[in-house]
């Protein structure tokens, strides 16, 4: 009996983390939100048909969404972070042991050739090891977005 129960929870221990994808991401997106209409944070940064890659953004629960070239190795960036911070580790979902119904959610999907991380919570974030990573890739990009000038500018839109 004790090695069937040592035996479910070594299984059980091995599940409960996805094996980290191979390769570099395809696509980051990031957002942070509260009961506004529009993202108070929003990230998307993806590799286009060329080969090259782009940051969108919005910010300040604007509808705009900006567009820049980001550095050719962005995606490798956010790669090496997410390897390096273990952010296979996090969760499907995070939420509160109280139901909310107000405050704040976020959402963070990386995208591999033929995998993906996603996770996501409502007014609960996973643990501060994890949740640095995160913030690790946001400031990265959110650097990227400060010091990029007009002439970076691809193009402006509004979120749909």
């Amino acid at each position: 009996m004790k090695t069937i129960m040592l035996l479910t929870s070594i299984l059980a221990f091995l599940g409960c983390t996805p094996k980290l994808p191979e390769g570099t991401p395809v696509s980051y997106q990031y957002s942070y939100s509260g009961t506004m209409m529009y993202y108070i944070t929003w990230y998307e940064v993806k590799q286009t048909p060329d080969k090259g890659v782009t940051i969108s953004y919005s910010s300040d629960c604007s509808p705009e969404v900006t567009v820049i070239k980001a550095p050719a190795d962005a995606l490798e960036k956010i790669g090496s972070i997410v390897k390096e911070c273990k952010l296979n580790k996090l969760k499907d979902s995070y939420q509160p042991a109280e139901q909310v119904l107000d405050g704040y959610g976020w959402h963070v999907f990386i995208e591999y050739e033929s995998d993906y991380i996603g996770s996501g919570g409502s007014n609960a974030w996973p643990p501060a090891s994890l949740w640095k990573g995160i913030a690790t890739i946001n400031n990265y990009i959110q650097g990227i977005i400060d010091a990029s000038t007009e002439a970076d500018i691809i193009e402006k839109t509004t979120h749909q």
